[in-house]
């Protein structure tokens, strides 16, 4: 295995050069690796867009919580009305991100998006709000 010094030196213009001297089969392999790698980092990063716009930030979940049942009891003030709108606004938009993300993941895993939530133990009635 390279030292991390040696792989420092490495550019782009040096590994093409390498890669430019593999026989075929090994370039066809190389290439094949390569494509694996590059879709397991893209598939990482969904995971990371889902897990991250699944609900709000610990303390805004909590005001967020608390917001709504003022409300549910007609107890919140307008301030805390338009607060609460606010905070769904912004739960909405990360529900729209986690469901593209979603979507994305089930089409390159070639499974249905209600498989691919079960598969990451997320309920399909999630209550958002």
């Amino acid at each position: 295995m390279a030292s991390s010094q040696a792989v420092s030196r490495w550019t782009a213009e040096s590994l093409l050069e390498i890669v430019k001297s593999l026989p075929d089969n090994e370039l066809e392999r190389f290439l094949a690796k390569l494509d694996e790698w590059r879709a397991s980092r893209e598939e990482e990063e969904l995971l990371r867009v889902i897990k991250e716009n699944s609900q709000l930030p610990p303390e805004k979940q909590k005001r967020f919580n608390r917001l709504r049942r003022k409300l549910q009891s007609e107890t919140a003030t307008e301030k805390e009305h338009a607060e609460y709108l606010a905070l769904l606004q912004e739960l909405e938009q990360r529900n729209i991100k986690r469901l593209k993300a979603l979507i994305e993941l089930a089409r390159r895993r070639g499974v249905k998006v209600q498989d691919l939530m079960r598969e990451l133990g997320i309920g399909e009635k999630v209550e958002v709000i």
